[in-house]
């Protein structure tokens, strides 16, 4: 690893037994700690019938696991030790993080850690996040920005992911039924099979940064 002469930060690079690979740091003037982990799957991976899955599914693992399954208990933990936490999809990767009050980094780290271990996609949690992306996705609409990269989009080869429908709506994402309105394909069960197939540890990175040793930061 080369590091600049004037960078005062300590560094270990480690792969855990699942395969999942760690970047520590450590920052003696880190006013807080904080922590990232990026998955090696994004929208491209959508479904072709269930475009904004990836980013649904981002949205649902903030929703309750089985060591924490209180609605909205990793958001409020963060928030009352002084921290903010977000996540984000994109075409390849979706990556979440947080930063927190130092001495409560173990605490969060146990929380946060959980999105990849157990989550629950508590099925009362299903339909109110799914119109939070509807909300997002109408906001997108009266974005500029936005609207030019819906032009891409509309002009590169349809074969090609980057033309899917990236955020997802309430269209895309209800459970869909057939002719005699008989349920034909549950969102809840695509959602558990397209995290159980694609949020596996060797495609996962992780990166920690704090106050504490490297050896605290490993443990």
């Amino acid at each position: 690893m080369h590091i600049s002469p004037n960078d005062t930060k300590q560094y270990r690079y480690l792969t855990l037994e699942n395969g999942l690979r760690v970047l520590l740091i450590h920052d003696e003037d880190a006013q807080k700690s904080a922590a990232a982990l990026a998955v090696n799957v994004g929208h491209f991976d959508d479904p072709i019938h269930r475009e904004g899955l990836a980013h649904y599914l981002e949205h649902m693992l903030f929703l309750g696991t089985e060591k924490f399954p209180h609605v909205g208990e990793f958001q409020s933990f963060i928030s009352q030790h002084g921290g903010k936490n977000n996540a984000w999809t994109g075409t390849e990767h979706t990556c979440f993080f947080f930063d927190i009050a130092s001495n409560e980094y173990p605490e969060a780290l146990d929380r946060f850690s959980q999105f990849f271990i157990a989550p629950l996609f508590n099925p009362e949690a299903l339909d109110k996040e799914r119109q939070a992306v509807e909300s997002e996705f109408r906001l997108k609409l009266k974005d500029d920005m936005r609207r030019i990269y819906q032009v891409h989009k509309e002009v590169v080869n349809p074969a090609h992911p980057f033309s899917k429908f990236s955020v997802g709506n309430v269209e895309t994402l209800s459970d869909i039924t057939d002719s005699d309105g008989n349920q034909t394909h549950s969102i809840r069960d695509e959602i558990i099979d397209f995290y159980q197939q694609n949020y596996s540890a060797d495609l996962m990175t992780a990166t920690l940064i704090g106050p504490h040793s490297l050896a605290q930061l490993e443990q």
